[in-house]
C-alpha cells in the first residue's frame, strides 16, 4: 500500500464522520470514520511525520546562499585640544553621527558533509512517512479489532443468558418432579447449583460486554451505547492464493516496517558519511557591500562605500580526535539499522507465514463449530428424551445444554477470529486499507444490533 494512497483514503474517510449522539447507534464504517480524525495515538503518528517532514528544508538550508543584512547608527562625542586664532591652546567637544549597513551573502561551494545530510533528510523522512503509515493500518486493525470485540463479549453474554434460562426452566421442571415424588432431591440441588453458576456467568459476561465499549470512547472521542452486529452470511474463505510463499514475498515487498527499517539503514549509511566528511576541506564564497555616512566635521567625513568578494577554503586539521569518534559511533549506528532491518524482515516471514497458517485454522474452526452446534443440538435432544424415561440423569441434561451453547459462541468467536487474522495477513502484506473496513461493513447489519448492558449484581 503506497502512502500517497493510504493518506488520501483517509483524508476521505475522514470528510466522511458523522456526528453521533451518545445513544444513537453505529457501524463500523462509521466509528473508523470517526477513529481517523478522533484517535489520539494516529493523531501524535501524524504530527511526528510532519515534525519530521521539515528536516529536509532544514537540511536543503545547508546548500543554499545566506544573505545577512546589518545596520548601525551612532552617536558620538569627541573633545580634542586645537589653537584658536590668537594662539591660545583651547578644548573643542564636536557631536555628530555616523550610519552604517551592509548586506553579506555566503555561497557553501564543496561541503560534502551539507550534502550527505541533505540526502540524509530524504531517508529521515521516508523512514517517517513509511511509520505513519503503518500507524494508519494499525488504526484499521484497532477499529476493527475493538469492534469485533463488542460482538464477541454479546455472543457470549447471549450464551451465558440462554444457558441460565434453559438451566432455570429445568429447575423448575426439576422442582415439580420431586414435589411428586419422581425424582431425588440431589436432582433439585443439582439443578440449584447450575443455574446459581449460570447466574454468576451471566454477571461476568455484562460486565466484559460493557467495558468493551469504553475501547470506542478512546478510539473516537466518543459514546456509544448500541452497535450493528455482524451478518450471518458472512464469507469464510481460505486465503487466496492457496500459496504461503506467494504471501510472504508480498510481505517483504510491501511490509511497511520493512520499509521504514530499509529508509532507516539508508538514514545511517549517510551518517556515516557526515561523520568522514569531517576530515575534508570546505570552500565557501562570500560577497559584501557596505556604506557608511557621517556628519563629522572633518577632511574624512561623508560617504563612503565598500564592496568585496572572497573564497575561502577551510581545512581540518585536528580535533581532539572528535571527527574519528564520531566516525566509530556512526559505523556502529548503520551496523544497528541493518541488524534492526535483518530482524524486521525475519519477525514478518515468521508471522507472514503463522497468520496464513491461522487462517487455514480459523476457517476450518468455523466449519467444525457450526457442525458442532448441530451435534449438540442433537445430543441435547436425545439427553432430554433420555432423562423423561429415566436412562439420563439431570447432570447429563444440563452438560448436554452447556454443550451446545459453548458450541454457538465457539461457532461466532471463531468467525470473528477469522476476520482479525485475515485483517493481520492484509497488514503484514502492507495492503491494508480502509477499503477494507467498508467491504466489512457490507455484513454489519442494524437487525443484529448490540446494545450496551450495565452490570448487575447477582439477586
Amino acid at each position: 500500500m503506497r502512502f500517497s494512497s493510504l493518506a488520501a483514503r483517509l483524508t476521505l474517510a475522514g470528510s466522511l464522520a458523522l456526528p453521533l449522539g451518545a445513544a444513537q447507534a453505529a457501524d463500523l464504517k462509521e466509528i473508523y470514520n470517526l477513529a481517523v480524525t478522533g484517535d489520539p495515538q494516529l493523531a501524535a503518528a501524524k504530527a511526528t511525520y510532519l515534525s519530521k517532514h521539515e528536516v529536509i528544508a532544514q537540511a536543503r538550508a545547508g546548500l543554499l546562499p545566506s544573505v545577512v543584512a546589518q545596520a548601525r547608527t551612532t552617536d558620538n562625542r569627541s573633545t580634542s585640544p586645537t589653537i584658536d586664532s590668537s594662539f591660545n591652546l583651547i578644548t573643542k567637544t564636536q557631536t555628530y553621527n555616523s550610519n552604517n549597513w551592509g548586506a553579506s551573502l555566503q555561497q557553501p561551494i564543496f561541503n560534502l558533509a551539507s550534502w550527505f545530510r541533505f540526502e540524509q533528510s530524504k531517508s529521515v523522512e521516508m523512514q517517517a512517512r513509511d511509520t505513519f503509515a503503518a500507524e494508519q493500518q494499525n488504526l484499521i486493525y484497532r477499529v476493527a479489532d475493538a469492534y469485533l470485540n463488542i460482538l464477541e463479549a454479546q455472543d457470549r453474554l447471549s450464551a451465558a443468558n440462554a444457558a441460565r434460562d434453559a438451566v432455570k426452566r429445568q429447575l423448575e421442571q426439576v422442582q415439580q418432579r420431586f414435589d411428586v415424588g419422581l425424582v431425588a432431591v440431589t436432582d433439585v440441588l443439582e439443578s440449584t447449583a447450575a443455574f446459581d453458576s449460570s447466574t454468576v456467568n451471566v454477571i461476568e459476561a455484562k460486565g466484559a460486554q460493557s467495558i468493551t465499549f469504553e475501547t470506542l470512547l478512546r478510539l473516537t472521542g466518543k459514546n456509544f451505547e448500541e452497535v450493528d452486529g455482524l451478518s450471518g452470511d458472512f464469507p469464510v474463505n481460505y486465503p487466496n492464493p492457496r500459496n504461503e510463499d506467494a504471501w510472504v514475498k508480498r510481505a517483504m515487498e510491501g511490509n511497511l516496517t520493512i520499509a521504514a527499517a530499509q529508509e532507516g539503514v539508508k538514514s545511517a549509511r549517510r551518517g556515516l558519511e557526515i561523520a568522514r566528511s569531517g576530515h575534508l576541506p570546505t570552500v565557501t564564497a562570500d560577497v559584501s557591500y557596505g556604506e557608511s555616512r557621517s556628519n563629522q566635521q572633518s577632511v574624512f567625513s561623508g560617504k563612503t562605500k565598500s564592496t568585496s568578494a572572497s573564497l575561502s577554503l577551510s581545512v581540518p586539521l585536528f580535533s581532539g580526535f572528535g571527527t574519528h569518534a564520531q566516525s566509530v559511533q556512526a559505523s556502529y549506528d548503520l551496523e544497528a539499522a541493518q541488524k534492526n532491518l535483518d530482524l524486521s524482515r525475519a519477525t514478518v516471514v515468521v508471522n507472514t507465514r503463522t497468520l496464513y497458517s491461522a487462517i487455514d485454522t480459523d476457517v476450518a474452526r468455523v466449519q467444525a463449530t457450526l457442525r458442532g452446534i448441530e451435534s449438540s443440538q442433537s445430543a441435547l435432544d436425545a439427553t432430554q428424551t433420555g432423562y423423561q424415561v429415566g436412562t439420563r440423569n439431570i447432570v447429563d441434561v444440563l452438560q448436554a445444554q452447556q454443550n451446545l451453547y459453548q458450541s454457538q459462541y465457539q461457532y461466532a468467536s471463531a468467525r470473528y477470529q477469522y476476520i482479525r487474522d485475515t485483517l493481520k495477513l492484509k497488514q503484514a502484506v502492507g495492503s491494508l486499507s480502509p477499503d477494507d473496513i467498508y467491504n466489512l461493513n457490507k455484513y454489519i447489519v442494524a437487525s443484529k444490533a448490540v446494545g450496551k448492558v450495565k452490570p448487575t449484581a447477582a439477586k
